[in-house]
């Protein structure tokens, strides 16, 4: 059980990366000006949760660069669109989007979209299963980054390559990337991708059974995202610290956590992460002998199982 709830935690947080709609150089004219509001529409949206309400906008961004030959353009979208895909565990659709991206800015030598594109395929093929490729995008990406001085952008790539050793088992050359990932986002202040780092040095401590180190990570990932109101990323740091305290023995504080991850996704529409929830709600009332609030949860998840169909 473990390992599955350090399963959907990496996937609840470490997304590839989407880009918001640039501004040009040369004006902007009218058909390019609703594409670039279309994206930047969809990006907060999808940094909200609202995964399917960014489906739409992206789609409707890409049709609109399309119309206009704007290739920048459309390489962005395409990526944005692989964004969502993966984070709707459509990892093999998320490729092609990401594929057809690196192509188009290989063609016009975009440089920040091509860092970014292998960037999120190797994202894509390590949640597909296959590390050790994954390993050479991120270490190619991670190269453009640091030609580019690219405080963020090396962070991120770090992370991943943390990632990608923790999968590999190489766990101590894992929380070393990890722990530089977290010295650049520091430095850049950039919240959000310390509480990412945070969390997934969390579940390697999870994996030893370190769980004071496990608590303090996941709490300072939390803390984080709350301050930035980070929605997806406070429900899976709320989701991670209920996981520690039941492997812990403590089923009152865990439920207490778990209810709250499930407010949270409940109020995101995310259906994946909240029948996720209510399966663990429903096991702990039963463990603490609250028969009838388990039977209610149950009852949640059977109804949230039917609409989800």
């Amino acid at each position: 059980m473990a390992e599955k709830g350090v399963s959907f935690f990496l996937i609840g947080i470490f997304l590839p990366i989407i880009l918001f709609g640039c501004a040009a150089k040369e004006p902007i004219l009218k058909k390019q000006a609703q594409a670039i509001q279309l994206d930047n529409k969809g990006a907060e949206y999808f940094q909200e949760g609202q995964y399917q309400k960014a489906l739409v906008h992206f789609q409707k961004a890409l049709q609109t660069y399309e119309s206009i030959d704007h290739r920048e353009g459309v390489a962005r979208t395409l990526n944005n669109l692989g964004t969502v895909y993966q984070a709707t565990d459509q990892c093999t659709q998320a490729l092609v989007f990401f594929q057809r991206a690196l192509t188009i800015n290989s063609e016009i030598g975009q440089e920040e979209g091509l860092s970014l594109n292998l960037n999120n395929i190797g994202s894509a093929t390590l949640s597909l299963g296959r590390p050790q490729a994954a390993l050479d995008f991120f270490k190619k990406s991670l190269s453009i980054e640091e030609k580019r001085g690219n405080i963020r952008g090396q962070a991120i790539r770090w992370n991943n390559l943390g990632r990608t050793y923790r999968n590999l088992g190489q766990d101590d050359r894992a929380l070393e990337c990890y722990l530089k990932a977290k010295t650049l986002n520091e430095k850049a202040d950039h919240l959000i991708g310390i509480a990412d780092n945070l969390n997934n040095m969390g579940a390697l401590y999870e994996a030893r059974k370190d769980w004071p180190r496990a608590l303090e990570a996941f709490q300072g990932a939390l803390e984080l995202d709350r301050k930035k109101e980070n929605s997806p990323g406070i429900s899976t740091d709320l989701a991670n610290l209920g996981r520690v305290y039941e492997a812990m023995g403590e089923q009152e504080k865990a439920l207490d956590h778990y209810l709250r991850a499930w407010r949270v996704n409940e109020s995101l529409g995310l259906k994946e992460r909240v029948l996720r929830d209510l399966s663990k709600i429903e096991s702990l009332y039963d463990v603490l002998g609250k028969r009838e609030e388990a039977e209610k949860f149950r009852q949640r998840s059977q109804e949230s199982t039917s609409s989800s169909r």
